[in-house]
Protein backbone atom coordinates (compact mmCIF):
# COMPACT_ATOMS: atom_id res chain seq x y z
CA UNK A 1 0.00 0.00 0.00
CA UNK A 2 2.61 2.39 1.15
CA UNK A 3 4.45 1.45 -2.43
CA UNK A 4 1.43 2.63 -4.15
CA UNK A 5 2.11 6.09 -2.59
CA UNK A 6 -0.92 5.41 0.45
CA UNK A 7 -0.05 6.76 3.58
CA UNK A 8 -0.05 4.08 6.14
CA UNK A 9 1.18 3.30 9.26
CA UNK A 10 0.73 0.54 12.02
CA UNK A 11 -0.14 0.54 15.70
CA UNK A 12 1.56 -1.82 17.68
CA UNK A 13 2.95 -2.00 21.11
CA UNK A 14 6.33 -1.93 20.11
CA UNK A 15 7.88 -5.35 21.32
CA UNK A 16 9.27 -6.37 17.95
CA UNK A 17 11.23 -4.02 16.19
CA UNK A 18 10.10 -5.62 12.96
CA UNK A 19 11.53 -3.19 9.65
CA UNK A 20 8.59 -1.48 8.44
CA UNK A 21 8.57 -0.42 4.35
CA UNK A 22 9.99 2.88 3.79
CA UNK A 23 7.47 5.74 4.37
CA UNK A 24 4.95 3.46 7.21
CA UNK A 25 4.40 5.53 10.29
CA UNK A 26 4.54 3.63 13.40
CA UNK A 27 2.30 4.19 16.48
CA UNK A 28 4.17 2.53 19.80
CA UNK A 29 1.04 1.89 22.49
CA UNK A 30 -1.01 -0.44 24.30
CA UNK A 31 -4.29 -1.65 22.45
CA UNK A 32 -5.97 -1.98 25.73
CA UNK A 33 -5.54 1.91 26.00
CA UNK A 34 -6.94 3.30 22.65
CA UNK A 35 -8.18 6.06 24.36
CA UNK A 36 -4.59 7.06 25.56
CA UNK A 37 -3.69 7.22 22.05
CA UNK A 38 -6.80 9.16 20.13
CA UNK A 39 -5.09 12.49 19.71
CA UNK A 40 -2.45 10.35 17.46
CA UNK A 41 -5.29 8.25 15.66
CA UNK A 42 -6.86 11.92 14.82
CA UNK A 43 -3.97 13.64 13.87
CA UNK A 44 -2.86 10.61 11.36
CA UNK A 45 -7.01 10.82 10.30
CA UNK A 46 -6.97 7.67 8.82
CA UNK A 47 -9.60 6.66 5.91
CA UNK A 48 -9.78 3.12 6.98
CA UNK A 49 -8.37 1.35 10.41
CA UNK A 50 -7.80 -2.63 9.83
CA UNK A 51 -8.31 -4.14 13.27
CA UNK A 52 -6.19 -7.47 13.75
CA UNK A 53 -6.54 -7.43 17.59
CA UNK A 54 -10.02 -7.49 18.87
CA UNK A 55 -10.73 -10.80 20.19
CA UNK A 56 -13.80 -9.54 22.47
CA UNK A 57 -16.30 -7.59 22.76
CA UNK A 58 -15.02 -5.05 24.86
CA UNK A 59 -11.92 -4.67 22.41
CA UNK A 60 -14.63 -3.93 19.49
CA UNK A 61 -15.96 -1.13 21.80
CA UNK A 62 -13.04 0.42 22.70
CA UNK A 63 -12.21 0.42 19.03
CA UNK A 64 -15.61 1.59 18.26
CA UNK A 65 -15.13 4.15 20.81
CA UNK A 66 -11.36 5.57 19.57
CA UNK A 67 -12.28 5.94 15.66
CA UNK A 68 -15.96 7.24 15.74
CA UNK A 69 -15.15 10.10 14.03
CA UNK A 70 -11.86 9.56 13.48
CA UNK A 71 -11.79 6.78 10.57
CA UNK A 72 -14.10 6.36 7.70
CA UNK A 73 -14.60 2.66 7.77
CA UNK A 74 -13.00 0.16 10.38
CA UNK A 75 -12.10 -2.92 9.03
CA UNK A 76 -12.34 -5.65 12.10
CA UNK A 77 -10.35 -8.90 11.44
CA UNK A 78 -12.79 -12.48 12.79
CA UNK A 79 -12.13 -15.99 12.67
CA UNK A 80 -14.00 -18.58 10.72
CA UNK A 81 -14.32 -19.95 14.46
CA UNK A 82 -18.01 -18.23 14.47
CA UNK A 83 -19.82 -20.67 12.07
CA UNK A 84 -21.95 -23.22 13.26
CA UNK A 85 -19.70 -25.51 11.14
CA UNK A 86 -16.74 -24.92 13.99
CA UNK A 87 -19.08 -25.43 16.81
CA UNK A 88 -20.14 -28.80 14.98
CA UNK A 89 -16.37 -29.71 14.49
CA UNK A 90 -15.71 -29.04 18.26
CA UNK A 91 -18.43 -30.74 19.42
CA UNK A 92 -19.78 -27.78 21.14
CA UNK A 93 -22.72 -27.35 19.03
CA UNK A 94 -25.32 -30.88 17.83
CA UNK A 95 -26.04 -32.04 14.91
CA UNK A 96 -24.28 -33.97 11.63
CA UNK A 97 -20.85 -32.34 10.12
CA UNK A 98 -21.85 -29.32 7.81
CA UNK A 99 -21.11 -29.79 4.25
CA UNK A 100 -18.20 -28.06 2.51
CA UNK A 101 -17.49 -25.65 1.30
CA UNK A 102 -19.20 -23.23 3.85
CA UNK A 103 -19.64 -19.92 2.42
CA UNK A 104 -20.16 -17.17 4.20
CA UNK A 105 -23.77 -16.61 4.70
CA UNK A 106 -23.52 -19.86 6.69
CA UNK A 107 -25.11 -19.78 9.97
CA UNK A 108 -23.58 -18.75 12.64
CA UNK A 109 -22.98 -20.86 16.26
CA UNK A 110 -25.60 -20.26 18.64
CA UNK A 111 -22.86 -21.29 21.96
CA UNK A 112 -20.99 -18.67 23.03
CA UNK A 113 -17.17 -18.77 24.15
CA UNK A 114 -15.87 -21.78 22.01
CA UNK A 115 -12.60 -21.13 23.63
CA UNK A 116 -13.23 -20.46 27.78
CA UNK A 117 -11.20 -22.22 30.22
CA UNK A 118 -8.63 -22.88 27.39
CA UNK A 119 -6.25 -20.30 28.74
CA UNK A 120 -6.85 -16.94 30.73
CA UNK A 121 -6.70 -14.73 27.97
CA UNK A 122 -9.35 -16.53 26.29
CA UNK A 123 -12.25 -15.80 28.67
CA UNK A 124 -13.88 -13.55 26.78
CA UNK A 125 -12.71 -14.29 23.43
CA UNK A 126 -16.19 -14.36 21.06
CA UNK A 127 -15.49 -13.09 17.37
CA UNK A 128 -19.24 -13.19 16.95
CA UNK A 129 -19.53 -10.48 19.68
CA UNK A 130 -16.77 -8.40 18.14
CA UNK A 131 -18.67 -8.83 14.36
CA UNK A 132 -21.79 -8.37 16.16
CA UNK A 133 -20.49 -4.49 17.97
CA UNK A 134 -18.65 -3.53 14.77
CA UNK A 135 -21.35 -4.03 11.95
CA UNK A 136 -24.33 -2.41 14.92
CA UNK A 137 -21.85 0.32 15.66
CA UNK A 138 -23.36 4.02 14.43
CA UNK A 139 -20.74 6.61 13.40
CA UNK A 140 -18.39 4.76 11.71
CA UNK A 141 -19.11 1.84 8.48
CA UNK A 142 -17.54 -1.76 9.31
CA UNK A 143 -16.29 -4.48 7.35
CA UNK A 144 -15.56 -7.87 9.02
CA UNK A 145 -12.89 -9.89 7.20
CA UNK A 146 -13.34 -13.98 8.32
CA UNK A 147 -9.86 -15.29 7.80
CA UNK A 148 -9.56 -18.93 8.34
CA UNK A 149 -7.00 -20.87 10.81
CA UNK A 150 -3.60 -21.03 10.29
CA UNK A 151 -2.06 -25.05 11.03
CA UNK A 152 1.30 -26.67 10.27
CA UNK A 153 4.58 -24.45 11.06
CA UNK A 154 3.40 -21.22 11.47
CA UNK A 155 0.61 -22.30 14.16
CA UNK A 156 1.50 -20.46 17.05
CA UNK A 157 -1.43 -22.03 18.86
CA UNK A 158 0.30 -25.76 17.89
CA UNK A 159 -3.49 -27.09 17.66
CA UNK A 160 -2.21 -30.01 16.49
CA UNK A 161 -0.27 -30.77 19.38
CA UNK A 162 -2.76 -32.59 21.73
CA UNK A 163 -2.88 -35.06 18.14
CA UNK A 164 0.29 -35.45 17.45
CA UNK A 165 1.14 -35.81 21.48
CA UNK A 166 -1.60 -38.97 21.31
CA UNK A 167 -0.03 -40.85 18.38
CA UNK A 168 3.43 -40.38 19.37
Amino acid sequence: MAEEGHEVAVFHRGSARSPLPEGVARIIGDRCRLQDHASSLRALAPDVVLDMYALSESDARAAISALTGVASRLVVVSSQDVYRAYGRLIGLEPGETEPVPIGEDAPLRKKLFPHRGQAPQLHDYEKILVERVAMGAPGIAATVLRLPMVYGPGDRQHRFRPYLEQMR
